[in-house]
């Protein structure tokens, strides 16, 4: 049956739209977008009448960049995050409570502190955690998934003692005797949450994995999110999206950008490419260096900051250009996580030599974050046709520890009106669970560019509403390379759309992330539902 929204705000996205109050969705598809009468017009007789009374109609919201099965999987254990809290006592009461619901043998897990935000200002220690779970592994994780905390079992069992080394790529956290506190930088704390992680889902039956899946495509789709990137998918969270894909219940569209040590398993699976209008993958993520908010991002100079240094490069450039070479040889997308400006331009001198004298981007190769990707970088990156997928979100969230690790040139992080001047494509994300999934946060942020404490980093770099709504929409369709189906209401493209009570470009922008999502809908079916939306 044909559906006609009628009465509503329609932001269509789209180019050269005229005002448009009506839209006709014919199966998972939009039949017309346009005025009352031209798409009643449209409409098959027995349509079914949706009047909004003004609500607003976007295009899904996509997230090109986030962590989805890790929400899921972390939404199982002890919410550490600031403010809930606050300090080192409440995240030991926390832990603790998290022991108790869960099974042995899988570790006690946390997640979401930030050391600076903290009353003690600092990372929680071994000591610390082992007050809270002193009998069995424990593992806290920062938000940035860049460091965590380990008990004194969980050290037992990782392998790790006072005797070890650095080992390449990480970094452990010391006392003034040289004794491990407990505190792991970079690959370390990959490979541990990617080992508890497989651990557990394999314990988990083909039911509960789809269950993790379908919670946490929730979450997303609660707050607009229609399509998202899941840009740390491994083969344990790609074959359960795969198993949630056949059983019917993947609620939203995902990309998976798998980690490049894994590449030979996507190619050998048989899941490699665009296995069905709502899983792709067809792209594969890389680190080049540290995190900006762990303050591990590999920069010129010094951190004035702990743990102090210049951050950390995973790879020689000699290394990166190889890997590169043949991921874009094998045709696909390649995804570089890289914050501080001396792996960016690691980075652009990788994807340089890679594309060589090929006009343009063709496979749409990517930067994640960029946090510093300063004016002569955005420059080189725009030359190149380079993508930036970026998280206006976190300006709000840890935009004052930004400051605090790079003072002197704060104002030019994230600088995404200096990038889209530059030519460059900037697609909005949110990196969840490092912030919220909340796009609308993003999209004020990019707006105001306010901290926490007040302060605007870069004030000339702020956006339009309509130009940070276009980083969620248009702009995160083409870095999925899906923008002939996504990013924009028109006919014919996928019937991706969310209904919100107000649209904001006639919201002021402080208000702007408390809009309030009423549908969410996924080619037509609805994959979120308040209680009081009109599509009832």
């Amino acid at each position: 049956m044909d559906l006609l929204l009628t009465d509503a705000d329609i932001v269509s996205m789209a180019g050269s739209a005229e005002p448009a109050t009506s839209m006709l969705i014919r199966g998972d598809r939009i039949a017309a977008v346009g005025s009352a009468e031209r798409v009643r017009a449209a409409a098959a007789p027995d349509a079914r009448v949706v009047p909004l009374d003004g609500a607003a109609v976007l295009p899904g919201l996509i997230d090109a960049h986030c962590h989805l099965f890790d929400v899921g999987y972390l939404a199982s254990g002890a919410d550490c995050s600031q403010p809930a809290a606050p300090d080192i006592p409440a995240i030991i009461a926390r832990m603790r409570a998290a022991a108790d619901g869960t099974p042995e043998g899988s570790w006690v897990t946390g997640s979401g502190y930030v050391e600076y935000k903290l009353r003690e200002g600092r990372h929680p220690t071994r000591a610390d955690l082992d007050a809270a779970v002193p009998g069995r592994p424990a593992i806290l994780f920062h938000t940035s998934l860049h460091a965590c905390v380990l008990n004194t079992p969980a050290l037992r069992e990782a392998g790790l003692d006072d005797r070890q080394p650095d080992p390449p790529g990480g970094r452990f956290g010391r006392d003034g005797d040289g004794r491990l506190t407990g505190v792991v930088y970079e690959g370390p704390t990959f490979t541990l949450l990617w080992g508890g992680l497989r651990r557990d889902v394999e314990r988990m039956t083909a039911a509960e994995r789809a269950g993790l899946v379908v919670r946490a495509a929730r979450h997303f789709a609660s707050r607009g999110v229609t399509a998202a990137c899941d840009a740390d998918t491994r083969r344990a969270s790609l074959t359960a999206y795969a198993e949630a894909d056949e059983q019917g219940v993947l609620g939203v569209r995902i990309a998976g950008l798998v980690v490049h040590d894994e590449a030979d398993w996507l190619l050998g699976s048989g899941l490699r490419g665009r296995r069905s209008p709502r899983l792709a993958a067809e792209s594969v993520k890389i680190w080049a260096d540290g995190g900006m908010s762990s303050r591990t991002a590999a920069i010129h100079g010094t951190y004035p900051v702990p743990p102090y240094g210049s951050g950390i490069m995973y790879f020689a450039p000699g290394e990166l250009a190889t890997m590169v070479t043949e991921l874009d040889a094998r045709g696909l997308q390649v995804c570089i996580h890289a914050q501080g400006d001396r792996a960016i331009e690691a980075v652009l001198d990788t994807y340089a030599a890679v594309l060589g004298g090929r006009t343009g981007n063709p496979l749409r190769h990517r930067i994640e974050h960029g946090g510093s990707l300063f004016a002569p970088l955005a420059a080189r990156a725009a030359g190149l046709g380079i993508v930036v997928a970026a998280q206006p979100g976190m300006l709000s969230v840890l935009g004052d520890g930004f400051a605090e690790a790079l003072p002197e040139r704060s104002d030019e992080l994230f600088a995404y009106a200096s990038w889209r001047r530059a030519g460059m494509r900037v697609a909005g994300s949110s990196d969840a669970p490092v912030i919220t999934a909340d796009p609308l946060v993003g999209i004020r942020d990019a707006v105001l560019r306010r901290t926490a404490s007040g302060r605007v980093l870069g004030p000339g770099e702020r956006l339009a509403v309509r130009d940070s709504l276009a980083l969620y929409t248009t702009e995160a369709a083409f870095a999925m390379r899906r923008e002939q189906d996504l990013g924009s209401l028109e006919p014919g493209k996928l019937a991706d759309f969310i209904v919100v009570d107000r649209s904001p470009l006639e919201t002021e922008p402080e208000r702007i992330a408390d809009i309030r999502v009423l549908e969410t809908v996924v080619g037509g079916q609805s994959a979120f539902h308040a209680g009081d939306s009109p599509l009832a």
